[in-house]
């Protein structure tokens, strides 16, 4: 099972549908309904476990960037939300 290192350096176990929510999180706030990026999570999500299924440990914020960019290719929108979410909360 692949753990994902946090920021702050704890660990955890990965878990897919965080970075689901993540993603719908973020169209939301974007004025997006969820119908509208579906494709995206499932492909998005898609690549994110090939990459954690590839190693026993990877970082959260590889995760996040790799998210970003797919994002920034199909839905600029969503990214964008995503950038304000961690600017406002979490001081990126």
């Amino acid at each position: 099972m692949t753990t994902v290192r946090k920021s702050t350096g704890l660990k955890e176990e990965y878990d897919e549908d965080k970075v689901v929510r993540s993603i719908q999180k973020a169209a939301i706030d974007a004025g997006y309904g969820l119908d509208d990026v579906s494709s995206e999570v499932t492909s998005i999500t898609s690549i994110i476990n090939e990459m954690a299924s590839e190693k026993q440990e990877i970082n959260a914020e590889a995760i996040r960037d790799n998210v970003l960019k797919e994002l920034e290719k199909t839905k600029p929108e969503v990214a964008q939300a995503w950038y304000r979410f961690d600017e406002k909360y979490k001081g990126i």
